[in-house]
């Protein structure tokens, strides 16, 4: 990485860039005109109902030897009830995730589907200890990613000796058929009024940029406004297709959300020499879903939470599992990050604050790593995560 990326890395955990083989995306990771020249495409049931069924005869999902990510959700629910059909007799492989004394884990949903789909199953339980060490797996190999990043390349590396193919994952449908899922509807509309891209440089989830723009120095603000044009370009592209919010939205989700995902498990998968499957994101389905209004594909009355999602394909799946499971809360990959980095960053921050990027102000940035520890940590602050992986990342670079 560049400094400018480490900064945009620093502040997004990720760095935008490149389409990943995603349908609709051009090289640079934007998206492509002419895919969307269909929209807006009336849909209904039916259209999605025959797309889901195409996806059961994804060869990876009567693949015996193939290993999948399994949450409990609704999009791996449906890949486990096709692969159990298709298997018949054959059990198939799931690996689930789950952190030790921590209540952001959705082991009854897993359970949920091993009732419906008795199965091979690895559930990796994961401390603190385990996190750090996918946090130095993933240095030592010098890819810096996600907060789930760690808790995924800790799982795969207690699988020892198994010849699985590939990996399967269900990345896909909570961007097709929502979109930013960390806000809810009504979000949204308070924006419908605002210019496209300006709306959607406030939805692009920064995560770090309040905390390091305290921070940065003369030359960090330089290399912050060349992210920040960067990813204009982004919003720009997104706007041009005059889609509404709810769309445009959608669409941001899909070219930052959808793509970083592909790159986090694309290459933690090559590291462990598997294949990554996506079975849902197919020309046909991704073509279909993004051409949809948004508001055709959701279930939207009172409720506005991020759960009015999914509507078609909560419905297929009913026909395989029970309604408490489909319309059930789900937690989803939610790391305690902070809490697991906390005591280990407390000692590593202030050992090597010489390797600080030069774009950062060292003694604003020493006080504010000190002011973190002298106060109760929060499960949802990044900082600390971000700021380890950027010095791990230096040290690594003069090794």
């Amino acid at each position: 990485m560049t400094e400018c990326e480490l900064l945009e890395y620093a502040i997004y955990h990720w760095v935008f860039g490149g389409d990943y083989k995603l349908p609709g995306l051009n090289d640079r990771g934007c998206v492509d005109p002419e895919f969307f020249e269909d929209y807006p495409v009336k849909t209904n049931y039916q259209s999605f109902s025959d797309q889901f069924l195409s996806i059961k005869n994804d060869p990876c999902l009567s693949d015996n030897d193939a290993l999948m990510l399994c949450s409990g959700g609704v999009d791996s629910s449906l890949l486990a009830c096709f692969r159990s059909q298709n298997l018949q007799h054959d059990s198939q492989s799931l690996i689930h995730t789950s952190y030790v004394h921590h209540n952001n884990n959705d082991l009854q949903k897993f359970i949920n589907v091993l009732d419906v789909c008795p199965s091979n199953s690895f559930v990796c339980s994961i401390n603190e200890t385990g996190y750090l060490s996918g946090i130095e797996f993933l240095s030592k190999h010098n890819f810096y990613q996600n907060t789930y990043a760690p808790t995924l390349a800790f799982a795969l590396s207690l699988l020892g000796k198994h010849n699985f193919s590939c990996i399967i994952t269900g990345s896909g449908p909570d961007e097709l058929f929502y979109g930013m899922e960390k806000y809810s509807w009504d979000t949204f509309e308070k924006l419908s009024d605002m210019p496209t891209a300006k709306a959607l440089e406030k939805l692009d989830p920064s995560y770090n940029l309040q905390v390091y723009s305290k921070l940065l120095n003369s030359e960090g603000r330089e290399l912050y406004e060349k992210v920040r044009q960067k990813r204009q370009v982004l919003y720009e592209s997104i706007a041009d297709l005059q889609m509404n919010i709810f769309d445009s939205q959608r669409l941001l989700a899909y070219t930052t959300v959808t793509a970083q995902h592909m790159q986090l498990f694309n290459k933690i998968s090559e590291l462990f020499n598997l294949k990554h499957k996506t079975p849902y994101l197919n020309n046909q389905l991704v073509g279909l879903a993004l051409s949809a209004p948004l508001e055709d594909l959701v279930e939207l009355g009172s409720d506005k939470r991020v759960e009015v999602g999914k509507k078609y394909l909560k419905k297929y799946l009913s026909q395989y599992m029970s309604e408490d499971h489909v319309y059930g809360k789900k937690i989803g990959f939610h790391a305690p990050t902070t809490n697991f980095v906390f005591e280990y960053s407390r000692s590593f921050l202030i050992e090597n604050i010489d390797y600080l990027p030069s774009w950062l102000d060292k003694d604003k940035t020493l006080d504010e790593i000190k002011s973190r520890f002298n106060v109760s940590n929060q499960s949802t602050d990044y900082f600390l995560y971000s700021l380890l992986n950027v010095i791990k990342f230096k040290i690594e670079k003069l090794q």
